[in-house]
């Protein structure tokens, strides 16, 4: 479905902005936030509700103090992410959008307008960070139209991929790696799978033998993730002097075909947002 109304989220379902008013600038404020009020936020309102590696973390807030939106910038799992679309050889020179939320009490326009002060504090709380990468979801109806508004560079789609999921929650690669490869956190990794429902291992089972099983007994299924739009901000001089060296696509204009779009929702994605 195409709309020219701003997609939101409360209690992990996606809503629209109520209404066509534009937000008042007036109205709300933006401050960082503990992690612990953003992990709470994240995980009651948004499609992604596991918290990522976050490194710093910003609210939007209501007149009365009340939090309507959370954007948490954040490591990505490897730093050819940020050497890839930013340019910079060193990967602590940028970081990842990893969450990006705004209620539906929100106005239209909130997007922008919280953004865009979400960076000011990125760049106080940490100035050895000069570019943010982030990703929209076509499977969740977004191409990025916020980061069009505020001329992210469009760098890439990235390649459609397989993955496996429980229900309707995709497992990240990474805990995956962890349990099959027993390295430290699979007792948890182990322990996030079986909060979704499938069976514990068995007395003696090895970690990647219990997921071998699990693909078996059609608890965890394969299923084609659709590729994703990727952009990049660059917050300063020297970023904006590497970009042209960098891919610039045509900002998307519209989803893709219904077809080659899975509805995923992605708990451990390192750079998705909704």
């Amino acid at each position: 479905m195409q709309t020219d109304r701003s997609q939101r989220w409360r209690e992990r379902r996606a809503l629209w902005a109520r209404d066509l008013t534009l937000i008042d600038p007036g109205a709300y404020s933006v401050d960082v936030i503990d992690h612990a009020d953003a992990r709470a936020f994240i995980a009651q309102h948004h499609y992604l509700p596991r918290y990522p590696a976050a490194q710093l973390a910003v609210g939007l807030f209501a007149r009365k103090g009340a939090l309507e939106g959370v954007a948490v910038f954040a490591v990505p799992t490897t730093g050819a992410v940020i050497s890839r679309h930013t340019g910079f050889d060193d990967p602590r020179r940028g970081c990842v959008l990893a969450r990006l939320i705004l209620t539906d009490a929100v106005p239209q326009n909130g997007e922008s307008f919280f953004v865009a002060r979400a960076f000011r504090h990125l760049r106080r709380e940490r100035p050895g960070i000069e570019a943010v990468v982030t990703y929209s979801d076509p499977g969740a109806g977004h191409i990025g139209r916020v980061y069009c508004a505020l001329s992210a560079a469009h760098r890439a789609v990235t390649k459609p991929r397989s993955v496996l999921r429980v229900g309707n929650i995709t497992i990240s690669g990474r805990t995956l790696s962890k349990i099959r490869l027993g390295e430290q956190g699979h007792a948890g990794a182990i322990d996030q799978l079986v909060s979704l429902g499938v069976p514990r291992p068995r007395i003696g089972e090895e970690p990647r033998s219990w997921l071998w099983r699990l693909q078996r007994e059609r608890h965890l299924v394969t299923h084609q993730q659709a590729g994703l739009f990727a952009y990049c901000f660059e917050l300063t001089r020297e970023a904006r002097r590497r970009g042209p060296t960098l891919p610039r696509l045509p900002y998307p204009k519209a989803l893709p075909p219904r077809n080659a779009l899975l509805p995923l929702i992605w708990p451990d994605q390192e750079t998705l947002h909704g």
